[in-house]
């Protein structure tokens, strides 16, 4: 029996039992942790009207631990004093002495092993509610140590951030920002769970919390919700969504999702207008007239009693941001912009020197512009194999390019980013190492960035991220950065430069690096 912690990084994603009537060619389904996205790699199955997921959610959320024995076909999984086994392709399941029938047994899909999400859920004590609106499981580990980060952002505090998504390495406090830009691609706001920690029923989705008034409406009760903003409506001219209350307004927190593409906004601690009530229909949805050409439809809900909190859904025809205005003005009104996001980027690879510049020589008499042309050619035919960048090399051959030339180049094409592709030298054999180098501060997270990732692939002494005037870092408008990938005075480093395997390798590592400051992975 094999134990491991993190089981199978090929495994993830999520649902929880839907419908019959939902199928697999519906709308991917998104999960999240305590208010963290979890990203997909496997694609969920729904088997029996319950849903299966990949074991990871289950061994790397809960920091249980996760053993395989392949002979008996069994899956245990142990955490603090709960033991759960179960068996590949069969429906009997232990819980400690305990026994159970599944309605749905584990299987092995695509090389990961998959198990029902109610049934493993509720033995760890994990909430897990389903959003019709936004077509999304909220798991809810209230073991986890944001769950206090949860409460305080459900009642629209301040509390709590989350780690950026693959596309960024910059962590955001969504909520918190007053004037906050909100992209596809960006993390969710932390805390964003449903408000009753209900499973839903046997047979379908769980159901939203009903939309009587009884509990979170506060009608002659006279209860605290009576004097929570009361959300009137929202109305949509242009790029421009401008949402009502009676009552100062809450910060909204705000979130994107994709597959389709939407923007979600929960305004906390608010209650929904009786006469938009009246207008749900049975899955507690109502919708909004309004559509242009920014905006293909808008639906909202109460999404939650206790606390009260109210959801908008604003689907969109394409990937659009969302900023939103400085309510000070008026605090019954808060407005945002909605803005087209660019899904075609601009990328300029220089290879330094060139025709009669040979740059740096070898130990091996060897020269840079050789170098950095082979390993500048390699990167742009990765990145051409991506429809969203659009590459270009200030050089493609053993050319000589002035310095200004260089700059222009990539000015005037109004890159996204360059690069300049270079080898160092040393008067002394025994110098050695990778560096990186930026002028502005734009530039600066872009060379952190690829220099993290240029580390890992030349394995070369790590010379640091420094700030330097190199012209063409200094004179492109883009995040610029100059790298030197090892000393080709180095014999150890200028026997590696020069092989294929190792060129591919630093390529592969700088586009996996371009395309994630793009957001593109």
């Amino acid at each position: 029996m094999k134990v491991f912690t993190a089981w199978m990084t090929l495994l993830i994603v999520s649902l929880l039992c839907l419908g019959g009537s939902v199928s697999a060619a519906a709308s991917p389904i998104e999960l999240f942790l305590n208010g963290k996205p979890l990203a997909a790699e496997v694609a969920p199955r729904i088997v029996n009207q319950n849903t299966i997921v990949p074991v990871r959610i289950i061994a790397e959320s809960l920091g249980s631990k996760v053993a395989w024995d392949a002979k008996a076909r069994k899956v245990t999984i142990d955490k603090g004093t709960t033991n759960i086994q179960l068996w590949i392709d069969k429906k009997d399941a232990t819980v400690g002495s305990k026994a159970y029938k599944l309605e749905t047994a584990p299987t092995i899909i695509d090389g990961s092993t998959m198990l029902p999400i109610r049934f493993v859920s509720e033995q760890f004590g994990i909430k897990v509610t389903w959003d019709d609106l936004t077509r999304s499981v909220f798991l809810f580990n209230p073991d986890d140590g944001n769950s206090k980060q949860d409460a305080a952002a459900t009642a629209g505090g301040a509390g709590g951030s989350v780690t950026g998504t693959p596309g960024g390495s910059k962590t955001d406090s969504l909520a918190d920002q007053p004037a906050s830009e909100i992209k596809p691609g960006d993390p969710v706001k932390a805390g964003d769970k449903t408000g009753d920690g209900k499973s839903g029923d046997n047979t379908g989705a769980p159901a939203l919390p009903p939309s009587s008034p009884a509990a979170g409406q506060g009608t002659n009760g006279g209860s605290k919700n009576d004097e929570l903003p009361v959300l009137q409506g929202v109305t949509l001219k242009d790029d421009t969504l401008t949402f009502r209350a009676a009552g100062a307004i809450a910060k909204p927190n705000i979130f994107y999702l994709e597959g389709p593409d939407r923007i979600v906004v929960d305004f906390p601690n608010t209650k929904l207008d009786p006469s938009l009530l009246d207008k749900v229909n049975a899955q507690n949805e109502g919708k909004f007239p309004d559509k242009n050409d920014f905006v293909s439809q808008i639906r909202y809900s109460l999404f939650s009693k206790e606390p009260s909190i109210v959801r908008m859904v604003i689907d969109l025809p394409k990937k659009t941001s969302f900023k939103l205005g400085d309510s000070s003005t008026s605090p019954n009104e808060l407005s945002g912009k909605l803005i087209p996001v660019k899904t075609r980027y601009k990328v300029v690879i220089d290879p330094g020197h060139g025709g009669k510049d040979t740059g740096a020589v070898s130990v091996t008499k060897r020269y840079e512009k050789d170098f950095v042309l082979a390993l500048g050619t390699k990167i742009t035919k990765l990145l051409s194999q991506d429809p969203n960048i659009d590459v270009r090399m200030t050089r493609s051959d053993d050319t000589f390019i002035e310095l200004a030339d260089r700059a222009s180049f990539a000015n005037n094409l109004k890159a996204d980013l360059y690069v300049s592709v270079h080898a160092n030298s040393a008067s002394k054999e025994n110098i050695g190492g990778t560096e990186t180098y930026y002028y502005s501060e734009q530039s600066q997270p872009f060379a952190e960035l690829v220099h993290k990732y240029l580390l890992e692939a030349t394995g070369f002494a790590d010379r640091q991220v420094k700030q330097d005037r190199f012209y063409v870092i200094k004179n492109t408008n883009m995040p610029s950065i100059l790298m030197e990938v090892g000393f080709l005075t180095n014999r150890n480093e200028d026997s590696q430069m020069f092989q294929d395997a190792f060129q591919d390798r630093v390529a592969a590592s700088i586009v996996a690096a371009i395309k994630k400051q793009l957001n593109l992975n």
